[in-house]
């Protein structure tokens, strides 16, 4: 590649090679490290390529070697702009180019934020755009270490960040910190714990509070598992005193989870005819155009859209878009669903409620579901049994709470 490139900088030639001794007007070339290639023997000649100053150190080597040299085609860029040395609005637009490359240069076109997996890229794209950093905007503006310093004071858990401007690009490198930088405040506050759902309770573990039921229990949503109020007794079995605790515990109980979805039995169904159009559309800054073969007729078109951003090299982007349209033509018409149909739906429904109660945590110990339809309507219903946690935090109630009794502790400074 670099070698290419340079035999175009310099120019070379395309020669056919005659004479009575060729083989020995070669060997000379490379005696002297002059560089020839592509040889091709053609009717009796030769063809190769030499490069230009090559070229101009072979005259003393072909009167020696007693041959002619044929100049045959001409490349390169001397060629070239010889040749076009009269078109002047061709070189201007080349000028043109070269100056318009050195202005987009000088912008910023592309963000890149890599590390980022607690902030999501449009979190950290309106943070610089707080700052006053967006894309087009002037490189030499862009002060990569206040930059750093602004990440790190306004995102706490990033904990380091490196920025910097490669081309026409601004990366940012960050690294989130993995361990939780505050633990979150323990609430204190008394309460009790009743039931979130009825269910059979199978196990409890009480740490704090004075339980209300015991395993093998039924209980009703609502009902009190744990009591935060602790009453201090005497020795006659009077109370005396109390003082309230928030309730602590794991309450385990045998459930029942139902789901239920209903849906037309009716339905459209939308089926591609086979026909497709394809369009492009190019896209600067905030202006765009497209170009899309119009469409007869009354159907209706599905679109897939495919941009890229244009650039030069791998950090050289430039504030220009193509888009890649394609779409497809779809022929809608209403029907029934088939008994399997429906058996597909009814699987998925309960995958999906399944999916959700093992994320929560909860044991499924068996399931069944059921379709039943009607001349236009589908329902499917199902149940899950289930062993889960039941506990969930309730105010105290304050009818029970004994007014007027001071806390032991009160007492004692007394």
């Amino acid at each position: 590649m670099v070698e290419r490139l340079l035999h175009n900088w310099h120019g070379y030639v395309k020669l056919r090679l005659h004479g009575y001794s060729p083989e020995r007007f070669l060997n000379l070339c490379n005696a002297r490290k002059l560089e020839i290639w592509g040889i091709l023997c053609k009717d009796g000649d030769y063809e190769f390529f030499m490069t230009v100053p090559g070229y101009r150190k072979v005259k003393p080597l072909v009167r020696k070697s007693r041959v002619r040299l044929r100049i045959l085609e001409r490349y390169g860029l001397p060629f070239f702009l010889y040749r076009n040395r009269k078109r002047k609005l061709f070189g201007a637009g080349l000028a043109g180019f070269f100056v318009f490359l050195y202005v987009m240069s000088l912008f910023v076109w592309d963000i890149e934020f890599e590390g980022n997996y607690h902030y999501t890229y449009d979190t950290l794209i309106r943070y610089l755009a707080d700052q006053d950093v967006d894309y087009g905007m002037y490189k030499k503006r862009i002060d990569c270490e206040e930059l750093e310093s602004g990440f790190r004071a306004h995102f706490p858990e990033i904990t380091w960040v490196s920025a910097r401007v490669s081309g026409t690009r601004l990366l940012i490198h960050i690294k989130e910190n993995e361990v939780i930088s505050t633990l979150p405040e323990k609430d204190e506050t008394p309460c009790d714990l009743v039931a979130a759902k009825p269910g059979v309770i199978t196990s409890m573990i009480v740490r704090q509070g004075i339980a209300q039921v015991a395993i093998g229990d039924e209980v009703e949503a609502g009902q009190v598992l744990v009591k935060g109020i602790v009453p201090i007794v005497n020795d006659a079995e009077e109370v005396v005193n109390q003082y309230t605790v928030r309730a602590d515990a794991d309450v385990t109980a045998r459930t029942v989870n139902g789901y239920s979805k209903s849906f037309p039995l009716m339905h459209t169904e939308r089926v591609a005819t086979g026909r497709t159009r394809r369009g492009w559309y190019v896209k600067a800054g905030n202006a765009s155009f497209t170009f899309l073969v119009p469409a007869w007729g009354e159907q209706q078109w599905d679109y897939v859209m495919e941009e890229r951003q244009l650039k030069l090299f791998s950090n050289f982007y430039l504030p220009f878009y193509l888009g890649d349209i394609k779409g497809k033509e779809m022929s809608a018409y209403d029907r029934k669903y088939t008994d399997e149909e429906l058996k597909d739906i009814a699987g998925r429904e309960k995958e999906l409620f399944a999916e959700k109660l093992t994320e929560k945590g909860v044991q499924i110990l068996e399931n069944n579901d059921r379709i039943e339809t009607s001349a236009t309507k589908c329902t499917i219903t199902g149940q899950f049994v289930t062993l889960e946690q039941i506990q969930k935090a309730a105010p105290l109630a304050q009818e029970e709470i004994i007014p007027n009794i001071e806390p032991e502790e009160t007492k004692a400074t007394q």
